[in-house]
């Protein structure tokens, strides 16, 4: 939330991107309010679903590009107006009363110093702030050379593997694409190794995650599933790495 906006010059972004798309379900910027005064769920999981609402509103839009500046708009609507959960509070005036005229960085300020440095529940062990923080940088540390694996030799090989075997483009780049975000999350939930991956991650957990972090891609669990077993067959083919 760095650039300070008005709620009407939210609304009349709103407007403007109803009108260009010609957005004929009569959906209004009063039901945009709405989705996002009644929003509800823990951590990301609200925003997706709102995020996903509002992508839903629009047809079928390839260009990465275009995506991401409509959906700019959804989400200074989600940043500036007020949600019932935030006490009729935006995200962004709850974020300017801890960070803004207060000086988050002056430590004699223990009121914001506590909302800003929470504590986090890792599993079933409670750690402190700058604790977990340095727990990050050592799984960031460890993952370099898994990293480095994934990003110079598999999903190259991956994708050229695709091209022979997989005669559609558009089916070879949805292949690719689920291959590329399932790693992301596999760095991103702190596997370390290809190894450490556990079986029900790749069979269930990956696959119920896709429908709703997954904005442009209306692939259900099942076909998220299959996508990861013709991965691992190549991983397995070209590493000898059975899983």
């Amino acid at each position: 939330m760095q650039d300070n906006k008005s709620r009407n010059q939210v609304t009349n972004a709103l407007k403007a991107l109803f009108k260009k798309y010609d957005i004929e379900n009569g959906v209004t910027v009063d039901d945009i309010k709405k989705w996002i005064w009644n929003s509800v769920g823990p951590g990301m999981e609200s925003v997706n679903k709102y995020n996903k609402k509002c992508l839903n509103l629009f047809p079928q839009i390839d260009d990465m590009s275009e995506i991401n500046n409509l959906m700019q708009v959804f989400v200074d609507a989600w940043n500036y107006f007020p949600h019932k959960e935030l006490n009729g509070k935006s995200p962004n005036e709850v974020y300017m009363e801890i960070y803004g005229q207060k000086g988050v960085g002056n430590p004699s300020n223990s009121k914001v110093k506590n909302e800003v440095m929470p504590k986090i529940m890792v599993g079933d062990h409670e750690m402190e702030w700058e604790e977990f923080q340095l727990m990050l940088k050592q799984i960031e540390k460890a993952q370099i050379p898994f990293k480095t694996w994934i990003e110079k030799d598999a999903l190259p090989k991956y994708k050229k593997y695709l091209a022979q075997v997989v005669k559609v483009k558009k089916t070879c780049e949805e292949h690719y694409d689920i291959a590329d975000l399932f790693f992301q999350r596999v760095l991103h939930v702190g596997f370390i190794e290809l190894k450490d991956i556990r079986s029900n991650f790749i069979h269930s957990e990956f696959p119920r995650w896709w429908p709703t972090h997954v904005m442009y891609s209306n692939l259900r669990p099942a076909a998220i599933k299959k996508s990861l077993e013709l991965l691992f067959e190549f991983i397995e083919l070209v590493y000898n790495i059975k899983r």
